[in-house]
């Protein structure tokens, strides 16, 4: 169940005029990053935030991330889930304090443990940036849960994201730059090859924008309407029945028309170019009888019939509930007495506590949780599996005390307080408040499945926290802090 493989390699380097940027492929860039107005921005935001790249130090590997196309070398968003029908998934990633090593980028099918792809690539000198597409198997995308681990030079970062019988769900993208890419064929079990986004050809340059051409529009050619589907742009307007069919680069349309009686060139379809406007209401464009040699017409115009409708509703971010901080509270609290001794290890999701007595009664308990998603729509429902694993040994009068739960409440609430407003996930035996004691009756396994509806559309002021608390002779908490976008 192979597929044939496919593989571009065009990771193009980071350069600021500095020979140290390099890409980590065969095909070199130089004097693209930081040459235009717009690279120089984002090369300001990397360098906010990481500091000088052209400094020495350790290597890192820094904002991995997913993506549903780039342009200019820049991702249009940032995606967490996937649409069934996305032809391509792109991983994208900057590597800094490399030194020719080789980068290994894993694609990984959670729900069968099944490792998709591999690709490997040399580094350059310092840093540089790479995007890795995996295009959809001839069979389609199975559902689920999967993985990409990007590791090298002794360090490791990986990302998750779903696909899933619906929409893609993506947030904007506003800060770091991308570069060209490397790209295979998923290996799930069927064949094909590797398409390139097509460039402008009329005139136009493709800019990375937020908007979309999905919608009803008026032009010079009657009413339009477009529509997405299996990771194309379709459309459709009135003069002559006509159809349109094409991709997006950034901000431009690129595809064909046609047109009765015939639907075929010469005389009834060619090809095609609309440019979006920056705000998303209206679009220019350029058209012309047939391909390659023919010569442009230009006069293709339309302006969007609800120019009232959300930025979100254009650009394609799905309304919701988006992961944007988590906060971790509680330091490690040993202490020894007379009679016992208490010890606790603190991670995230993974707490385990101990009470060790003088003599050798034992009471330990492991409290391992589940992450939350990084979306929500307004009132999904929440669900958090959540197991404890004890070792209960001769406890006798031994005290642990062992309790959790998972709490949602606004988000500008101390961490210690709460609102009138906050409400638990509930488990259907357990209810809000999972514990495990020394002498507990129902075994030394357990596991919980907590459940609470998402906040309504835009509630507690737009930002909330859902907070798993730990509680076993101390407390430890992790805030994850969701805010509302449309």
């Amino acid at each position: 169940m192979r597929s044939k493989i496919a593989v571009a390699i065009l990771l193009i380097a980071m350069v600021v005029g500095l020979s140290g940027c390099t890409d980590i492929s065969d095909s070199y860039k130089p004097g693209s990053f930081g040459a235009t107005e717009e690279e120089q921005q984002i090369v300001d935001a990397v360098t906010d935030k990481y500091g000088d790249m052209t400094a020495s130090g350790s290597p890192r590997l820094l904002e991995v991330m997913m993506t549903s196309s780039t342009v200019n070398f820049i991702p249009v968003d940032k995606v967490l889930k996937y649409s069934q029908d996305s032809e391509e998934l792109y991983a994208w990633f900057i590597y800094d304090n490399f030194n020719y090593d080789t980068i290994s980028v894993e694609w990984i099918y959670l729900d069968s443990d099944y490792s998709i792809y591999t690709f490997e690539s040399e580094t350059g000198e310092d840093f540089g940036r790479g995007t890795f597409i995996l295009e959809q198997p001839d069979d389609g995308w199975p559902l689920g849960d999967y993985r990409v681990v990007i590791s090298g030079a002794g360090v490791e970062e990986s990302v998750d994201f779903e696909i899933i019988d619906g929409a893609t769900v993506s947030e904007p993208f506003d800060l770091l730059d991308a570069t060209t890419v490397d790209s295979h064929k998923a290996d799930f079990g069927s064949s094909g090859t590797t398409d390139d986004t097509p460039v402008p050809q009329s005139g136009f340059t493709a800019q990375s924008t937020s908007y979309s051409f999905v919608g009803e529009w008026t032009s010079n050619w009657g009413d339009m309407e477009f529509w997405e589907s299996g990771g194309k742009i379709y459309g459709e307007y009135t003069h002559d029945s006509g159809k349109l069919e094409g991709v997006m680069n950034g901000d431009v349309f690129i595809g064909t028309w046609s047109e009765s009686p015939s639907y075929a060139g010469p005389s009834d379809a060619g090809d095609v170019e609309l440019k979006l406007s920056s705000d998303g209401n209206s679009f220019e464009g350029n058209w012309r009888y047939g391909s390659d040699s023919s010569s442009w017409s230009g006069g293709w115009t339309g302006t969007r019939q609800s120019t009232t409708a959300t930025s979100a509703a254009l650009s394609g971010v799905t309304p919701g509930w988006y992961l944007v901080e988590v906060e971790d509270y509680g330091d490690k609290v040993e202490s020894t007495h007379d009679y016992y001794a208490y010890d606790v290890d603190y991670e995230r999701g993974n707490v385990w506590t101990s009470d060790i007595g003088d003599k050798g009664e034992t009471a330990q308990v492991r409290t391992i949780a589940e992450d939350p998603e990084e979306f929500y729509a307004a009132e999904e429902e929440i669900v958090i599996n959540v197991r404890k694993e004890a070792t209960l040994m001769e406890t006798k009068g031994l005290y642990l005390g062992d309790s959790s739960y998972i709490v949602i409440d606004a988000a500008d609430i101390g961490i210690t307080g709460g609102s009138g407003s906050h409400y638990y996930l509930e488990d259907d035996v357990y209810g809000a408040f999972f514990k495990m004691e020394h002498s507990d009756p129902t075994g030394t396994v357990k596991e919980g499945t907590f459940k609470a509806d998402a906040p309504w559309e835009n509630a507690f002021g737009g930002s909330f926290r859902m907070t798993y608390t730990y509680q076993n002779g101390a407390f430890y908490r992790t805030n994850y802090i969701y805010e509302w976008r449309e």
